[in-house]
Parts: structure tokens; sequence; C-alpha cells
């Protein structure tokens, strides 16, 4: 309600009358004062007030005054109050309060601005920005009030322009405005003001750091942001602050303390010149006289030049510089108007594009900077651009004097960019084409001496435009210049420390070192910028005499890169295209061993410095000098170069540092673009070696240091080589040159190296990788004598497999290099087919395991398609695939490198298995593998067994040399082909995939076997250690061949036999193994003795087998074994053969004939084994039917006279076989078969009673026994006088020491007794000689005696003979037997 009041009190003053207004004011502004303090809020009050004051207020009246001050009291503790500008209602308060003081300035403009003066001189910031406040608004409000009092403002103001304080200066800016709007900076004073807004704007940027706690702090960035927008508002909208403006900001282009201004000062100036020129203005043109204060144009080209060189810097300050120098141009010489009036345009253009792709950039900073639109800037090209301009300007003034003065600004200028190294770069530089124009001796040393007492030499960027600068003048001055660098050297460079007082020296000091990095460019660029004419003399004499000491042991990095750069200068100095002329540069070699240790010298994990990037842009240069490197020069170069640069790390920094964060974006971003631009040095190193050698043998100089990269574990290494080739690679392909078709050298080589890398588990790799092969696939079309651009299906295919290699899907990344393999295979040139697969080879060990599968899959795919065409190098290539296997750990990797041999196999079966039957036995588990991978092929196991059936019967079994501790006998050694095969077939049958094979494979398979094992029995290894060694000897460069396991003996009878034995496992005859089991016939195999009765037992488990066994074909395939020079597989068989007719051959009679017969033709036998052998096997017809005993009767009857005669059977074998089998027969065949020779077999039997051989004692008398059959026939009288002359020796031997003689008696007596005609005596012999029953020998002699005398008294003398003649026998028993028998006889009654 009082608001509201005191809102109507204000409208009411309005209508009240003057006499009534002036008695009730005191009233009213002591009510508004009171609800002040009231109520919070003072919007409606200060309303209210402004209202009254308006009121009151009217020109002329002075009804306020006597109130005025304690108004203003309560106006100002209200207007001091922070404005919240958050609150509506606060801000329109302030609004009002401000109003208010407009309305008092009405009628009390001196005494107010008297007041705010006063009050502007208190030390509190909120006081004085208060009082700027109300100025501003008074200045706009209360225009004609404050008409008459501008100069006192002006002139009261004029104090704050060197305030400190941001806030005031903000708000200060702000009140010139208004003033300037209003005309106050026209009067005297105005000057200070403008310079107050430009010394804003050269304010610098506020450290960088913790922020200001204060919410209303004005940085000094914004306020020189506000302030630039005042000078340009000012200067654009203003029309009557031209005179104010012009020429006077001329006077702050120079200053080096408005530099940071310049592209505020230069936009206002450009604007104000263009104007003024377009309208031919008279005050455009400056008279320096009449203006002292302005810089004469020397300066001003000078400083201006400057600026523009760096464009960018200054806030972009170069279109405004440039604008300027045009517009300004009749102001500063005639003479250049043209010319500038020609190029500025141009070089705003150039400037404007690259701005603008600069903000294109910015406004997407989420996107890749395109490449393009990077190289639209080049500050060297714009330098360039600039310096020309300024050549050309001295050249259309032609003035020496104006050069001079032009060229004493540039020199006085210096002093301004001490802390701006990039503009004292370029004012060098400028100083430099200067002095180059210059003809005057004086001047050009007097600013020699100047630029060398003023750059740094500490920092690169001001050596660089010193040194740029020295440069320049020694094109018109080149011994004056050679002469001020020698005097440098010694004035500078020979300052040594004077010891411990050297600490207190001063800081200025130059350091030698320094000094000497700076010569050294100088010496570069006086040689690049020299006349042509004249470096060549000067370069030996002078240069390279002065310079070369300092390039070994240099220890000052500064120093070193600077040395570098200046060999770099040198290069570009005697290039052809420089110089005109060819010049032999003796040095270059030993410049390229200084880069190369430069670049050792550097850390390997990490860029430290650019000493990398800046050796390797030397090297480039100095290899496009006219001489031709030499191969060992470029080895050594990209050797260097490669193992400086791959290794580094991803980043290029340095490790962090124990306690110390993250790198920041800016060292991250520095590192990066030194990163790129040492990799690009080192592609360019890489190019120019390409340009000197375009041939294949160029590009073989730089691979062969990169394999060992593609292929390392790290990932980054891998792709930096591969990125490396790539460039290479394509580089070679827009630069070679084919006269006519030919092939690509090495390309096999080069292939089977990426190849792997097409699986890599980096996507990135992979790309890389396809991108190498198919430009190596270009490169080798193009010299076949296609275009570059000619269309070829299959490599262009690659593209499209490059695409799927983004997916890391395995099954993806398998058809891609499936794909792959059969476009080389399509492509690759045969030549290169064997170096290509032996490449590959090493893939199979990548450290990527991807990959290594990758090379396998490439590897299989090429040998299916291309596996015929490498015959002569099957040996080689399955010697270094099963040295990989060895050394492979990826079991997918392992399995594919085994379908491999396998794949070469189905091309070259018999090579590949002479090939592996010359590995070391017993095979160690990878030739294991290849055999069995080998086996799972149907088709190749059938064509195996096949081969190593002929080399079973073709090959030497075994060798017989000397034993070495017995020279007179010989011992067997196996051969090591049949040993190989022995042990190959072994795991061959352990392949699951064979049986089908293998059993229909069976009669041949199992009669090899068994030949097999009769070979071995009794045979040593085939060698000793030392001869086994001795044929690897040419290998041993090969490191991973894997030797023999020489800890484990190789028995050649338990190889054999193991063979067997799995054979018969595989093929699953389980009873025959069963048979063998029970008499433990396998070891009875291994006794060269038991070994025939071993196959007997063999036999005849084979005929007992229920499974189908091919009896006849077994037969088929060893009968020819019978006729073998070696007698153990002659034994083998004959002994296999000898049971088999025992055992009927199954019933097979016509097989029966067939064995039969070839026992026969071996009876002559050199072996008496052998021979003992038919002659059972013989004796074995006994076993089948009567018809066939009856048949060969006489054939065999003969043939076992014949045994019983052989000479040579000193064991008696033959014979004991031949008496038993004539046993067996006899009681087959009829009388008429014997009775020819049956007297004949008696007397033939006789002289082996008396044998040393028990067995032979025995059988004779069984077998005499047995002729008892035929002895009551026709041939019973003379059958009959052979028992009386036998009947002693049956009667001794009846007790013979041996129990198996005595039962043959028995047995032989038995069957004799009813032939000798005595009842009683054959009774005694049926009813006492059983056999295996006791004989009491002594009591039946007795009663035997009596009956002889009793029923062969005629015979009796001849019984007594017969016994004396046993008195000579070597068996005492015999003796005793035949002493007691006479004795018996002769007491007998």
């Amino acid at each position: 309600m009082r608001l509201t009041i005191i809102e109507a009190v204000g409208h009411m003053t309005h209508v009240m009358s003057r006499d009534k207004l002036q008695e009730q004011l005191p009233k009213i502004l002591q009510g508004i004062f009171a609800l002040y303090k009231r109520h919070p809020e003072p919007y409606h009050i200060t309303q209210g007030l402004c209202m009254v004051l308006d009121a009151v207020c009217v020109e002329g009246s002075l009804i306020l005054e006597p109130y005025l001050d304690n108004v203003l009291t309560i106006l100002f503790s209200q207007i001091f109050q922070p404005v919240d500008y958050n609150n509506s209602m606060s801000i329109k308060n302030h609004n009002e309060l401000l109003r208010s003081f407009a309305i008092i300035a009405r009628a009390f403009s001196g005494k107010l601005v008297g007041i705010l003066l006063t009050k502007l001189e208190s030390k509190d910031e909120k006081i004085r920005i208060g009082i700027l406040s109300i100025f501003k608004h008074v200045i706009n409000a209360a225009v004609s009030a404050m008409e008459d009092k501008k100069e006192v403002v002006v002139s009261g103001l004029k104090g704050l322009c060197f305030e400190t304080n941001n806030k005031i200066k903000r708000m200060f800016a702000q009140v010139i405005i208004a003033m300037a709007d209003h005309g106050y900076l026209e009067l005297e004073g105005g000057h200070n003001m403008v310079e107050f807004i430009v010394r804003q704007c050269s304010l610098e940027d506020e450290p960088k750091g913790k922020r200001n706690p204060d919410p209303e702090h004005v940085s000094n960035q914004a306020l020189r942001l506000m302030c630039d927008n005042i000078l340009q508002l000012v200067t654009t909208t203003i029309e009557h602050m031209e005179p104010v403006l012009w020429p006077y900001l001329m006077e702050l282009v120079v200053p080096e303390r408005y530099t940071i201004a310049s592209k505020t000062v230069c936009r206002s100036l450009a604007h104000l010149a263009h104007k003024k020129r377009e309208e031919s203005a008279p005050d455009f043109l400056i008279d320096y006289d009449y203006q002292p204060n302005i810089p004469k144009s020397p300066h001003l080209i000078a400083r201006l030049m400057v600026l523009a060189g760096w464009p960018k810097n200054g806030g972009g300050r170069g279109l405004n510089v440039l604008n300027l120098m045009k517009d300004f141009s009749p102001n500063l010489h005639e003479s250049i108007v043209a010319l500038w009036d020609a190029v500025i345009p141009k070089l705003v253009s150039y400037l404007e594009d690259s701005l603008e792709a600069d903000d294109g950039f910015d406004d997407d900073l989420e996107q890749d900077k395109n490449p393009e639109t990077a190289e639209k800037w080049s500050q060297k090209n714009w330098e360039d651009l600039l310096l020309k301009m300024l050549s050309k300007s001295l050249d259309v003034v032609d003035d020496e004097d104006w050069t001079v003065q032009l060229g004493e600004a540039f020199g006085q200028q210096i002093p301004l960019y001490s802390s701006m190294v990039e503009e004292r770069n370029f004012a060098f530089k400028c100083l430099g084409i200067v002095m180059r124009k210059s003809t005057k001796k004086d001047f050009v040393n007097k600013h020699l001496d100047l630029i060398f007492q003023t750059v740094k030499h500490a920092d690169q960027t001001e050596r660089e435009g010193c040194a740029i600068a020295v440069g320049y003048t020694a094109s018109s001055h080149l011994d004056t210049v050679l002469s001020k660098l020698e005097s440098v050297a010694k004035n500078d460079m020979n300052k040594k420390s004077s010891g411990i007082f050297s600490m207190l020296k001063d800081k200025s000091d130059v350091n030698p070192e320094q000094v000497k990095a700076t010569l050294m460019l100088c010496y570069g660029y006086v040689a690049l910028y020299s006349p042509p004419t004249l470096i060549v003399s000067r370069m030996e004499a002078t240069i390279l005499r002065t310079i070369s000491p300092f390039f070994p042991n240099v220890k000052d990095t500064s120093v070193k890169q600077n040395l570098i750069r200046c060999a770099e200068l040198i290069a570009q100095s005697l290039h052809h295209d420089h110089l005109e002329q060819y010049y032999n540069f003796a040095k270059r070699g030993e410049f390229l061993v200084h880069m190369q240790t430069y670049m050792m010298g550097e850390p390997t994990t990490y860029l430290a410095t650019e000493t990398r990037c800046l050796a390797m842009t030397t090297c480039a240069e100095l290899i496009k000098l006219d001489q031709t490197l030499t191969e060992a020069e470029v080895f050594d170069l990209v050797q260097t170069c490669t193992d400086c640069l791959f290794s580094l790390s991803a980043t290029g920094l340095p490790p962090a540092r124990k306690g110390k964060g993250e790198d920041n974006l800016a060292d991250v971003l520095a590192m990066s673009a030194m990163m790129d631009a040492t990799f690009n040095a080192f592609y360019d190193v890489l190019k120019e070696l390409i340009k000197k050698d375009c041939r294949p043998h160029g590009l073989e100089s730089i691979f062969k240091h990169l394999p060992q990269w593609i292929t390392c574990e790290n990932e980054l290494e891998r792709e930096r080589a591969l990125k490396t080739w790539l460039i290479v690679l394509k580089f070679y392909l827009d630069n070679m040159e084919v006269s006519s078709p030919m092939l690509l050298d090495n390309e096999g080589v080069f292939l089977g190296r990426l190849i792997p890398r097409c699986t890599d588990p980096s996507t990135e790799i992979r790309q890389l990788a396809m991108d190498c092969i198919y430009t190596t696939l270009k490169i080798a079309l193009k010299y076949e004598g296609k275009a570059v651009d000619q269309k070829d299906q299959m490599v262009d295919a690659l593209l499209t497999l490059k695409d799927r290699l983004k997916k890391s899907d395995s099954n993806v990344l398998f058809g891609v290099v499936n794909d792959l393999s059969k476009v080389i295979s399509k492509k690759l040139p045969a030549g290169d087919l064997v170096p290509l697969l032996e490449t590959l080879q090493q893939g199979l060990l990548d450290s990527q395991t991807h990959s290594s599968s990758g090379a396998c899959v490439v590897l299989n795919g090429i040998m299916k398609m291309r596996g015929a065409d490498i015959r002569p190098q099957v040996e080689t290539f399955l010697l270094g695939l099963y040295e990989k296997l060895c050394e492979i750990t990826c079991e997918q990797t392992k399995t594919g490198t085994l379908r491999t041999i396998r794949t070469m196999a189905t091309h070259h079966l018999i090579p590949t298995l002479n090939s592996l039957l010359t590995y070391s036995v017993p095979y160690e588990e990878n030739a294991v593998e290849i055999w069995r991978i080998i086996a799972q092929d149907n088709q190749l196991v059938t064509q195996t067994l096949e081969y190593f059936l002929e080399l079973l019967s073709k090959s030497l079994p075994y060798e017989e040399k000397p034993d070495p501790r017995d020279k007179e006998k010989m011992v067997k050694a196996a051969t090591t082909v049949p040993l190989a095969v022995t042990f190959a077939l072994t795991e061959i049958f352990k392949v699951d995939e064979t049986a089908e094979t293998v059993t229909r494979m069976f009669p041949r398979l199992f009669a090899a076997l068994i030949v097999r094992v009769g070979s071995s029995l009794g045979a040593k290894e085939p060698r000793s250690k030392k001869e086994q060694e001795e044929p690897t000897k040419p290998e041993k460069k090969k490191k991973n061949v894997v030797p023999k396991d020489t800890s484990k003996k190789v028995v050649p009878i338990e190889a054999a036999l193991t063979c067997l034995k799995t054979f018969l496992e595989h093929v699953k005859m389980t009873d025959m193994l069963a048979q063998l089991e029970e008499p433990d016939a396998w070891s009875l195999m291994e006794d060269e003795v038991e070994f025939p009765e071993a196959i007997t037992l063999l036999a005849r488990a084979l005929i007992n087998e229920e499974k189908e066994t091919h009896i006849s074909d077994i037969v088929a395939s060893l009968t020819s074994v019978l006729s073998s020079l070696y007698e153990t597989q002659r034994i083998t068989v004959a002994a296999f053969f000898a049971e088999l007719i025992n055992q009927k051959c199954a019933g097979d009679m016509e097989l029966v004939q067939l064995i039969m017969n070839s026992l026969l033709g071996r009876l002559v036998d050199d072996s008496h084994i052998v021979r003992m052998l038919c002659v059972r096997g013989l004796g074995n017809i006994a076993s089948v039917s009567k018809e066939q005993v009856q048949a060969y009767a006489t054939t065999i009857l003969s043939a076992m006279m014949a045994g019983m005669d052989d000479k040579e059977d000193p064991e008696d074998y033959i014979t004991i076989e031949a008496m038993s089998g004539l046993s067996r027969v006899l009681g087959e065949i009829q009388e008429e078969h014997i009775r020819a020779i049956l007297i004949n077999v008696s007397l033939k039997i006789r002289p082996c009673f008396e044998k040393d051989k028990p067995a032979v004692r025995a059988q004779s008398f069984r077998l005499f026994g047995n002729l008892s059959r035929f002895g009551d026939g026709p041939s019973k009288a003379p059958f009959l006088e052979q028992i009386h002359s036998n009947f002693i020796s049956l009667l001794l031997h009846l007790n013979d020491k041996e129990d198996e003689v005595r039962q043959a008696c028995k047995h032989a007596l038995r069957l004799l007794g009813p032939l000798m005609g005595s009842e009683v005596m054959n009774d005694k012999f049926q009813r006492h000689l059983v056999e295996e029953s006791n004989l009491h020998y002594g009591e039946f002699m007795n009663d035997l005696a009596k009956l002889l005398i009793q029923d062969f008294p005629s015979k009796i003398n001849f019984y007594v003979m017969a016994c004396v003649t046993f008195f000579k026998s070597a068996w005492p028993e015999i003796k005793s037997n035949a002493a007691m028998l006479i004795g018996e006889t002769e007491w007998c009654p």
C-alpha cells in the first residue's frame, strides 16, 4: 500500500503548482527516504523518487538545491550496491537510479560533475565503477546539459588512462565510447583516451593456472576483446572520430608495447586509409615533417613487413596489415604503389583461403584434418612471397640511400621482437634481403655485426633467421660474409671458462657451443644462397675446411642438429639442378656416416629431439647428388634408419616418470607431428634410393631390412614396416620404367613375407599387407608389359579381399587367404615359385598364431595348384617343413603343415617317401605325424604300401662286415631303408583309416613282414653314432634340424616284430595273436636258434585264424623268397612252408603240391638250416592224406635218404629231421615203396646209433623200430638180419644216460620184438619196455640173456663180439652195459 502511495505521489508532483510543490517537497522526500529503510526491495521507491525529481528538476528551477546533497547521498548509497543481473527488479532499480542522475544533471550538471569527479578519486572499486556508470549514462542521456562540461569531463577522466584494475578499465572503456559518440574525444585529451583503448587491445593473456575466485573478475582477454570491438566501432560508425584517429593511430603501429594490438590498429587504419584513398581525401597523404610523431615510411614499412611475415600470429593480424600496406602505400613511397596494388591482393586472397580452411577445420574438430587443406598453407611459401615483394620493392625504388634507410629501420626495430622469436626470425630475413640489394660494404658489415650481436644463439628460430639473412647477404657479398663468419668464430667460439670466476659472469655472455651451432647453420645457408659460380671454389677451400672438424664427437644437441642442417644445405647447393654442372662431392660418404652416427646416438624407444628427422632429411638430400651409393652404403643407411625408427613407442614420448601425471595434450600433439615428420623423412630417404636404382635390385636392397620387423611380435613395429614397404612399392610403381617385358626379381620372396600378415590379429596390418601384395602384383604386371591402368580380373579381386579383411572372424580370414592362394598360384611366375614356398615356410613359425595358420593355408593352396612344378626341390621342401614342424607350437598351424606335406605327396609321392625314409629312426613325434597324415589319404596309402613292398623286396636287408673285435667273424648290420620302412609301416598300421587298404593287401604285407622279421634276425643297428652323424655334416648350418634321439638304441628284430604285431592288431587277427601269446612266440622269434620254431608257431596260428587269410596269396608272395640270396629269408619261408604242409594248407591240396615242389627245389640249399626245414616240410606230408603221401612216396623217401647222407650237417639237424620225417612217412606208404631201400635205410641208420647228439640217437632208434612195419613181408629175411646186427646197440642204449634215447630204444624193441621169432622174448619186450615206465636194467638184461641163449644160441658169439666193440664207446654207461651183457651170457647155464 505504501509503495502504491509513493507511486501516486510521484504522479501528483507533476500536477501540483510550483509553490505547492516547493512547500511539500521536504515532506515528500523525507517520506521516500524513510521507506528505503523499511523495504528491502527499493525499485518502486526509486521509481517514485525519480518521478519527483523529474517534476522538480526543470531547467532553471532551484527547488531541489537545498535537498540535493541528501538526494545524492541516498542515490549514491543505492548505485554503489552491486547489481544482481539474475534479478529483474534489481536491474530495473539500477536503471531508475541512473535515470535519476540524468534528471539531476539537467538542472545541476556542473555540481553533479564536480561531485562525481571528486568521488572518482576514491580507492573503493565499487564506488569508482558506480561513478563511471553514472558518467556513461549522463553523457548519453543528458547531452544538452553536459555540452559545456565536455572539457571538464575529459580532463577529469584523463587520469583513468593509467588505471590497472580491469573492472574499472572495462567501465572506463564504455565511458570512452559514449564520449566518442558525443564528440568528447575531439577535445584535448581525446588521443589519450584512444591510446587507452589501444593499450587495452595490447593486453597479454593471463597466465594459465588457478582461476580467479572473484565471480565478477574481468580477464585480460575479455577486456582486450571489448576494446578491439570499441576501436572498430568508433572507426566505422562514428564519422566525426576520423580526424581523431587519422593519422594519430599511425603513431601506435611501431612501438613495441602496442604489438599485440597491431591487428586492431591496422584494421582501423586500413579502413580509414581505404576510405580516404577512395575519396581522395585531402588529409590522406601525410606530411611527415608536419607530423613528426608519425614514424617515417622506412620504419613503417619495416614494421608492417615483419608483422605481415607471420600473418596468423597476433590473433590473425595478417589481412589487416596487408590491407593497410596496400591502401597506405602512397604514403610510403610513390614507386611501390603499383607493385603493392598488384601483389598484395594476391597475398590477401592466398591468406583468406588458408583462413577459411582453418575455420572449416575448427568447426569440425571431431573429424580428421584433410591433408589437402593442411597443404594450402605454408609459412615458408608465405615468407618467400613477402620477401620477394620486398626485394622487388627495392628494385622498383632503385635508390641506394632509401635502401640503406630501410635497412637501418629493420635493424633498429630488431629489439622490438626480443620476445617474439618468429617475428625476429623474419626481421633478420628482411634485413638480409636489404643487405643483398645494398652495395655499401659499411652498411653490410655494420648490420652483419648487428645480427650476430642481437641474435639469441640458444633459440633455433632466431638462429635460422640469422643464418638465412647471412645466406641472402652472401649471394652478393660472399667474401665479406665468409670473413665475418671467421671473425665471429674467433671472437665468440673461442671464449673459454676462466675458472671459478666464470660462475659470476654476466648472464648475457654467449655460450660458445650455441655460437658454433649458429655458425654451422650460417655456413649451410651461405653455401645454398651464394652464386653457384663462386661456391664451388669456396666449398673445399673454406666452408668444408671450416665445418668438417666439428662433425665427429659432437655432444651439444644444438650443434649436432645444425651441423646436420648445414650438411643438408650443402647437399642442396651442390645438386646438379642448383649448380647446373656436375660436381663430385668427395665427402658425401663421410657425411652419410656422420648422419648415421647421430641417428644411432638417439634413444631407440622415444624421440628425444628432432635429430633423427633432420639426419634422415639430410641423407635424402645427399643421395640426390650425382654419385651413386655403393651397396654397402645403402645397406648401412637403411639398416640404421629402420633400427632407430621402428622400435619407437606409439607416441614417441619418453616413459612417464614416477610421480608425474599423464602427458598433456600439447606434448602429445607436438610429438605426433614430430613422429610424422620423422617417418616422412625416412620415406624420403627410401624414395631417393629408389630413384637412384629403380630396378628390382633397388627394391631388394630396401626389403632385405624389413622381414625382421614384419614378423616381430610387436604390433606397432609390424605395422610400421608394412606401411614403409607399401610406400616404397607405390613409389616404385609410379616411377619404374619398362623398356622390354621382364620378370620382377624376388617377387616370390616379397609375397612370401607379406602373406602371413594377411591374417594378422591387427585389422590395419591385414589391410596394409593386402595392399602390399596388390601393389607387388601390379608391379609384376607392369614388368610384363601391361599398363598400370589395365584391368586384371584376378589382381583387382585383391581389393575385394582387402574389404573382407576388415572382419576378424577366423572363417572369413580363412576364406580370404584361400582365395589369395588361388590368385598367387595363377599369377606367380615359375621361377618365383620355389622362393615363395621357401619363404612361406618361415611364416609357419610366425610369432602370431593367426599369421602362421594363414601362411599354412596359402602354402597348402599353392601346393595344390602348383605342387607339380617343384619336383627337384621336394627333398629340400620336406626337410624345411619337417624342421618347422619341430618348432611350431600352434596346433592349427601344425595340422595345416602336415596337410601341406600330404598335398606335396599327392604330386611327388615317391620322392617324398624316399626323403622321409632318410630320417633317423625311431621316428620322433613329428615324423610320425607326417607318416600318419599321408596314411589318412586312401589313395596315397595304397601307393605308399605298394612302394614299401617294392623297397622291401629289392633293398639289401642287411650287410655283413668283419667284427671289429674278431676280424674272422662277420657281423650283420641292418640297412637303413628297410629298417626305415619297417618303422614307417608300424606308424601306418596305427592309423584307423588304413584298415580297409591294409586288409585288402594282407597277404602281400604279411609275407613281406615275416620275411622282414627273418631279415632282421641277428642284425645290429645300421650304423654307429659316428657313422650316423657323418651324412648330416653338410647340414650343420641348419639350426633347426632335429637330430635322432641317440639315447634310444635301435634293435632291428624288435622293430620288425613290433611292426608285424601292430599289423596283426590293425587287421584284427585276434585268434592268431592269442595263439602266439601262449607259447610266447614273439620272444622265440628273437632267438636265432629257436626262430624256425617260432615261425612254425606263426604259420600254425595263421592256419587256425578264423578270418580269411588268403594262404595261397601269401604262399605266392613267399615262393620267390625261397631263392633269396639271404639265408635268414630262406629259413623263414622254409619254416613257414614246412608248417603249412603240416597244417595241410587248410585243405588246399594244390597248394600243398606247390609248396612240396618249392621245398624239393631247396634241398640243395647252401644253408643246412634251410635244407633241414625243407626235409621237415617234406616229412610233414605225412599229415596230409594218404593219397598225397602215396603220390610223393618215392620222392619223399629219396629226399629223406639224401638228408641222412648230408655231409654238411655239423649239428645233425638234417639227419634228425630226415629220420623224423621218414618215421612219419613210413606209417603212410606201402611196402613196395620201401622194399628196394629198406636194407639201405637200415644201414644208413646204424651209424646214427652212436652219434654224440642224443636226439640223433633217439630218432635213429625210433626210425629203425618203425621200419619193422615192412620186416614181415618179402624183405623179412634181410631185415631180420639187420635186427640182429643192431640188436646189441638197442639193448645197450636201453640204459643210455639220456632219457629220450632210452624211450626210443624201448619203442624200437617193442616194434621189432614180433619179428625176431621168439614169443617169450617178444612178450618180455611188450610187458617191460613200456615207455615212461621204470625199467630195472640189470634184472631185465639177466633175464634177456637167458632167453638169448635159449632162443638164439647160434647168435651168441655174434652178440658177444658186438658187445666187445662197445668197449671203446665214449660213454661209460655203454661200456658197462656191454660188459654186463657179456657176463650175463657167459654165466648163464
